[in-house]
């Protein structure tokens, strides 16, 4: 067994435990490699796409960047934190998350933009609280049904506890109002109570009934309904709703297959609103192409790969909560990954989500960070019983 270093329970509290020969190699490297990769890409994509915006400046390049390092700083303190830790703070977490939410309708604190209360801002910094809902979700679900297995699975009230605290999450997203962000939180914690063996009968209710709330939700609001009315066919509403995304398949007839070259696009002119944030993907296929593009939707695959994997790796060493959070992770990439992509090249109505690694905006590139950072420790974790496991069986 490893020798841990001699630490007081405060040191073990903030930095977590580690072991000595702690080596780089302890750490997944086709994980690592392919956030690297994705990182530098959303540099790089970055100062393309804000140079127009900023009169040849790279001002907003060197913000990213700054965000960027301070989402790295993020994702190194949550590797510090054992497992076990994030077990035992998961209803603190959870707590602190709502305590947040509720910030932004707060006058002075939270502020609008584009008719929607989504941040706070405090000493300068501006932050999304429902960023961070996502993560404490993430290991609250898990954590709740690794302690309350049998209650979840058998029991009508172990099921519906975790339930309302969804529900009461979505709500008050919901009224920023983001639907995207809600429909993610919703995705990603069905998708670990039904991971988590959850009975079938309460997941089809669950599933109907929110299906019924989001329909609703578009339909009762007209400028929602409108987006859904020009996804179907932007270019007859060219000039008003249906502009933005007709401007991103302009950019993805421009790329071919192998793009009008990097610094090249013509849509990044003031054409394409977002374009460094929930259209980056379109400029992206501009620039350098469809195969290029159809190699970066396998590196994220690769990503959710990796993650269900040390899921299911986690499941079969009895490691639950690790299993619980491997595939939540990988479910929250996804879905982010495939709304953004989904959206940008037509295939999904307008709604305002990142590409993770690679869009302009400091939340949630901590998000992602704090996510892969999760699963570095689980990877360190379970090598470490593993080893232990050997030792003992050699033994």
């Amino acid at each position: 067994m490893r020798e841990t270093l001699k630490q007081s329970k405060a040191q073990r509290i903030i930095f977590g435990e580690f072991y000595r020969d702690l080596k780089f190699s302890d750490l997944d490297f086709g994980i690592f490699v392919s956030v690297i990769f994705l990182s530098l890409l959303g540099i790089v994509m970055v100062a393309s796409v804000t140079i127009p915006l900023t009169d040849g400046s790279l001002s907003m390049a060197f913000n990213h960047i700054f965000k960027l390092v301070l989402a790295v700083f993020v994702g190194l303190i949550v590797f510090r934190f054992s497992l076990e830790i994030w077990k035992s703070i998961d209803i603190g977490l959870i707590l602190f998350s709502f305590f947040l939410l509720t910030l932004v309708f707060i006058p002075f604190i939270g502020y609008e933009a584009n008719g929607a209360s989504r941040w706070i801002r405090l000493f300068g910094f501006s932050f999304q609280p429902s960023e961070l809902m996502k993560f404490s979700l993430i290991v609250y679900i898990s954590s709740y049904c690794y302690r309350r297995m049998t209650e979840f699975k058998e029991k009508w009230i172990g099921f519906w506890k975790p339930v309302l605290v969804v529900v009461l999450a979505i709500a008050l997203v919901l009224l920023e109002p983001d639907l995207g962000s809600s429909a993610v939180i919703f995705l990603i914690s069905l998708t670990i109570m039904f991971i988590a063996g959850a009975p079938l009968k309460q997941m089809s209710i669950i599933l109907f009934m929110g299906s019924m709330v989001f329909v609703s939700m578009i339909i009762l609001v007209p400028w929602r309904m409108q987006r859904i009315l020009s996804f179907v066919d932007p270019w007859s509403a060219y000039g008003e709703s249906g502009y933005q995304l007709s401007q991103a398949l302009i950019a993805f007839s421009r790329g071919d297959l192998f793009g009008v070259g990097l610094g090249e696009s013509l849509q990044k002119y003031h054409y394409l609103p977002d374009a460094q944030t929930d259209f980056i993907f379109a400029i992206i296929a501009e620039e350098l192409g469809l195969i290029f593009c159809i190699f970066l939707i396998l590196i994220y695959g690769y990503l959710i790969f990796k993650s269900f994997s040390l899921g299911r790796n986690s499941r079969i060493h009895n490691k639950f909560f690790e299993s619980y959070i491997s595939y939540g992770i990988g479910i929250c990439i996804a879905f982010h990954v495939f709304i953004n992509i989904g959206v940008s090249s037509g295939m999904l109505p307008t709604k305002g989500l990142t590409l993770p690694f690679i869009s302009f905006g400091g939340t949630n590139l901590m998000l992602m960070f704090a996510l892969i950072a999760l699963l570095f420790r689980i990877n360190l974790e379970l090598n470490e019983n593993s080893k232990i496991e050997g030792k003992v069986m050699s033994g």
